[in-house]
């Protein structure tokens, strides 16, 4: 016991034993990660339930599905955030992207420590192999920060390409709709069949529409189907629809008048959208005229002159 203090009191704290004592922990960490996938099993009900929901998916693939639900499950406690609101954000941003799973907001997390351990790793190797560069601390740090805010960037940017693809069908959809009430179909006919006909240019909002119809299927309020929408997606810019819509039903308007009226109210406001995008572009094209443009022009402008003043008053 003796030896083992003495041990203890012989060691160091400097820079060095701190990264090493990093990566021990970082490799420890991998190591468990590695364990708990590979030994991760569920309960006897859980496999079967899963192979009845499976269906025509083949045993071993569902084997491994299990497994990796199980693995996430055991590992949700470690790398889940304890910061509600933050777990709330985090799956609202899930939720626009499009990942509906009841594991996502685990795998995210996953994600985010992997990218974090790669970091720190990255850190460390700099520290080790090039303890002469110049800026390494600013790289350190630098390495760190990026494996922890990739994740986000790479998440925002999902989000932000999804809503994008879901505004971009708003338009079609609309004039199908129109084109489905005007022609005797049902509210809920017109709306199936124009989740069917945007399967193909643009399967998102589809899929958004189609999750609609089945609600109202079964039993669920328009308004609320449609509110529903707006949170699952975050295009906030159909908020006007689902009130106009909710109104008409409510007092027993025309749908078909409704949706054209609102038709060419959204028509409009892209127009006026597509305008101040406009607008803006000679204000945005003042920076590159003045680094790119005119110093080329000044060159060519004035430049013979230039050497020829100079060639001059030098004789």
């Amino acid at each position: 016991m003796g030896s083992l203090l003495s041990f203890f009191s012989e060691i160091q704290f400097n820079e060095q034993t701190f990264f090493l004592f990093v990566i021990l922990i970082a490799s420890i960490l991998i190591v468990m990660s590695l364990g708990l996938f590979l030994i991760g099993s569920k309960s006897p009900l859980k496999q079967k339930l899963e192979s009845l929901r499976a269906g025509e998916v083949s045993h071993s693939r569902a084997k491994r599905h299990g497994r990796l639900d199980s693995t996430l499950e055991s590992l949700a406690p470690i790398v889940t955030s304890k910061d509600t609101k933050e777990r709330e954000s985090i799956r609202h941003k899930l939720m626009h992207a499009g990942f509906h799973d009841s594991n996502a907001l685990t795998i995210f997390y996953a994600v985010k420590v992997f990218f974090l351990v790669v970091g720190v790793g990255c850190a460390a190797s700099l520290y080790f192999f090039a303890p002469d560069f110049k800026h390494l601390n600013l790289s350190m740090i630098g390495s760190v920060a990026l494996g922890f805010f990739t994740p986000n960037a790479i998440l925002e940017r999902y989000v932000d390409k999804r809503q994008r693809l879901v505004r971009g069908g708003v338009p079609d959809a609309l004039d199908l709709l129109v084109v489905c009430t005007e022609s005797g179909l049902g509210f809920n006919a017109a709306l199936r069949r124009v989740a069917d006909e945007l399967m193909i240019s643009h399967p998102d909002f589809a899929d958004e529409l189609d999750t609609v119809c089945g609600k109202i299927k079964a039993g669920v309020e328009m308004s609320d189907a449609f509110e529903d929408l707006i949170e699952r997606t975050g295009v906030v810019e159909i908020t006007g629809l689902v009130s106009m819509l909710s109104h008409a039903s409510r007092i027993g308007g025309s749908l078909s008048q409704t949706l054209r009226d609102y038709t060419e109210d959204y028509r409009d406001k892209r127009n006026q959208e597509i305008e101040e995008i406009a607008a803006k572009i000679p204000t945005k094209m003042i920076f590159p005229l003045l680094l790119f443009i005119w110093p080329c022009f000044f060159i060519v402008a004035i430049g013979p002159a230039m050497l020829t003043l100079t060639s001059t008053l030098g004789n």
